[in-house]
């Protein structure tokens, strides 16, 4: 499976039992595509093992939702988007020792460092590296379901640092210290969340791919420990698989599925869906085998 540049999935039909049977015949092609739009056009044919949604595309192919995943997706992208990180002010300013690099990166990205939560003074009559002192630091609750809070601290800096693209040792330091224990999300799965995130941002995170109000790609800038807390808790708060469904949550999994920016897996990797196969040749054959019916010899019955 892959995305396309316009944003559709490719299903390769070569090198999967479970596609043979949609293996074309001659003149068809081996490749089914689906687009974020086919969400809105899909037929919902029903739940299936209190885990999964059946449906058929415009195209007359049939898929398989996981319902999990699709609704953490959603919820994934939500709190990324949306979440704001609470500053926590600190009773004195914390003195930071950042390279060149990392002090021209937080000036540059000033606003970005704010909307993570950070604030800082600068005090330009001292020497080059120690001009930046911390003076709050992003603070998250923890949820509200009696998980640890996420600690951050002047670490982070460099984790951010390491983001925008600066060298130095706090650049480094900081974005391995971002996974530490005891941080919720702190597992491979976080870590897997991490890494795709920053893979959907149009290429990674570099100086190049940041626009002007701290977007890359398509996606806010968060720190590491902030996006692997976001999709253990969007994983927590979301549809799990045995909750029986109703037609019209059905419905809205699939609405909140064209609104997110990469639907094909969730934050930790799990796949949201899957090609099952074509439908054409059956419902072809149910109209041929009507219209044999309708055009054979009957009996009529006069009283």
């Amino acid at each position: 499976k892959r995305e396309t540049r316009d944003g559709e999935k490719d299903v390769s039909a070569e090198g999967t039992a479970a596609n043979d049977a949609i293996s074309p015949a001659k003149g068809d092609e081996s490749t089914v595509n689906l687009c974020p739009e086919d969400f809105l056009q899909m037929s919902i044919i029903g739940q299936f093992n209190l885990g999964f949604i059946l449906t058929r595309c415009r195209n007359h192919h049939l898929w398989i939702l996981d319902q999990h995943a699709c609704d953490e997706k959603y919820n994934f992208e939500r709190k990324c988007k949306e979440t704001v990180i609470h500053e926590q002010k600190l009773i004195a300013p914390l003195p930071l020792e950042l390279s060149p690099s990392e002090e021209h990166c937080v000036l540059e990205h000033m606003e970005i460092f704010e909307q993570n939560g950070f604030r800082f003074s600068y005090d330009p009559d001292k020497e080059p590296r120690h001009r930046l002192s911390l003076t709050a630091l992003p603070h998250s609750g923890s949820g509200g379901d009696g998980k640890k809070a996420v600690q951050f601290g002047k670490e982070d800096v460099g984790a951010l640092c390491a983001i925008l693209g600066a060298d130095g040792t706090s650049s480094s330091a900081g974005y391995a210290a971002g996974f530490d224990t005891g941080v919720e999300g702190s597992t491979i799965a976080g870590v897997n969340a991490v890494r795709r995130y920053a893979s959907s941002a149009g290429g990674g995170f570099s100086q190049g791919n940041i626009k002007s109000d701290g977007i890359v790609g398509p996606s806010i800038v968060r720190l590491p420990k902030a996006i692997a807390m976001f999709a253990s808790r969007a994983c927590r708060e979301s549809i799990m698989i045995g909750d029986s469904l109703s037609p019209k949550i059905q419905a809205n999994i699939l609405k909140n599925l064209h609104k997110t920016e990469v639907p094909w897996n969730c934050a930790h990797g799990r796949p949201t869906m899957n090609h099952i196969r074509s439908l054409a040749k059956c419902l072809k054959d149910d109209d041929d085998a009507v219209g044999k019916h309708v055009a054979g010899p009957s009996l009529s019955v006069i009283d």
